[in-house]
């Protein structure tokens, strides 16, 4: 089915796994025959225009914007959290507005979004398009089966696990209410229209269908979710059969067994040399092959140690998509992304989380027996990382993993979503 007159924009704010699984869909939509425009922050224009869509870029820089110490703080105190959100509101509002006018300047016939780029919701009330929010976590569905996995919550009951939905969703409320000022005017009709803008918006006033895209094998549909909320599976991007890897990593990995993944994503680290220091030093006590991933800093380290460097490689980076299959198991920080390419290769992993809904990940993947108890890294010594480390070559944890896998090979995923949003919202 052919759509090349017509356009899809996707909006995604945040790091690289709040923008990879955007631009595995953006990918498949254009195989499908769709335009596609993925409007995110800078950095990222390179990976967009790999997928044959047309990358647009608003004015934020999260890798820049992680190193700065105000940023770092905010992470790890409420404090700097308080100080940090002060400081970058006029930041927030000018990517807004920059969403906000891209929509409108692009013209689209359908808008995906995800919840930091809600203001999308005004565009499609203006140009009168559907626009579909979308969800790399079970954020914006309410359910009793457990509370918002943002804030490390235990579980409340299914009352309170429901109204924890909603607290949430009043934060956000309260949010966007300052970083929209720059729109009072410009938007006043679109604003003044009911309904929250994380729901987006139909044409014909119906319920916009909401896309959950997250794993069955990690998060069970809940029996109470309204008929809107799809559960599509995680858009994972498709190995690259182009890709060849730097000569020392092939060197290393034909040179003995599966390495273990060490690596803690686009997030720093409190202390990333301390938590270096902490994971080679639980090598020398495993005596394991491993491949330490750098990152954007959530691994602070310049340099293998002599007495490590017959059996560690650092590593700046590789597709997860090549490289997880390649190794025995996957020790990270619990986010979506490297969680559901974990599972996807049948990987038993180790979850090392900081915050958000990182416990939430590390708790689902020991729930489901693909992996130890999750570690948090502020927790993390030389001594329970190793043991947890020997723990992971526990045979029961690859057959749970492998299992999961099964699960989410049976999802409809990136290239299956595609086919379905066009033949629902773009007809020839």
């Amino acid at each position: 089915m052919s759509v090349s007159r017509q356009k899809i924009l996707i909006a995604s704010l945040g790091t690289r796994g709040d923008v990879q699984p955007y631009a595995a869909l953006a990918q498949e939509l254009r195989r499908a025959g769709a335009d596609v425009v993925l409007c995110t922050g800078e950095g990222f224009e390179e990976m967009i225009e790999s997928t044959g869509a047309t990358p647009r870029s608003v004015p934020i820089n999260y890798q820049t914007l992680l190193q700065d110490p105000a940023i770092r703080e905010a992470l790890f105190s409420v404090k700097g959290a308080v100080r940090s959100a002060r400081r970058n509101m006029r930041l927030q509002q000018e990517v807004t507005l920059a969403l906000w006018r891209a929509g409108l300047e692009e013209k689209p016939d359908l808008i995906l979004f995800n919840l930091k780029a809600s203001v999308m919701t005004l565009v499609a009330r203006r140009l009168n398009v559907p626009a579909l929010p979308t969800a790399l976590q079970p954020v914006t569905a309410p359910t009793g089966d457990f509370p918002v996995p943002l804030f490390g919550l235990p579980d409340l009951g299914r009352t309170f696990n429901r109204i924890s939905y909603s607290v949430l969703r009043q934060l956000m409320r309260a949010g966007f209410a300052s970083i929209m000022k720059p729109l009072r005017e410009e938007a006043k009709k679109e604003l003044a229209v009911s309904g929250s803008q994380l729901d987006g918006y139909m044409p014909d006033g119906s319920k916009a269908l909401s896309l959950q895209a997250f794993s069955r094998a990690l998060v069970p549909t809940p029996n109470d979710w309204t008929d809107e909320n799809w559960q599509c599976g995680y858009w994972l991007s498709e190995p690259d059969p182009d890709y060849r890897p730097p000569a020392e990593l092939a060197a290393f990995l034909k040179s003995g067994t599966a390495p273990v993944y060490l690596g803690f994503g686009s997030m720093p680290s409190k202390g990333p040399q301390d938590l270096a220091q902490t994971v080679l030093s639980a090598l020398r006590i495993t005596g394991q092959r491993a491949i330490l991933s750098t990152g954007w800093g959530g691994l602070g380290v310049d340099a293998i140690p002599a007495d490590l460097k017959d059996r560690v490689l650092l590593l700046e980076k590789a597709p997860h998509s090549w490289l997880f299959p390649r190794c025995s198991a996957i020790v990270h920080h619990g986010g979506a992304g490297t969680t559901h390419e974990a599972v996807r290769w049948g990987k038993p992993s180790l979850i090392c989380p900081v915050f958000a809904d990182q416990p939430f990940w590390g708790t689902r993947v020991h729930g489901i027996g693909a992996g130890p108890v999750p570690i948090p890294q502020k927790k993390l010594t030389p001594e329970n990382l190793a043991e947890a480390l020997r723990d992971l070559e526990n045979p029961a944890y690859r057959e749970k993993a492998e299992r999961a896998a099964a699960v989410m090979a049976s999802e409809p995923g990136a290239r299956e979503t595609a086919r379905r949003l066009i033949e629902r919202f773009l007809q020839p």
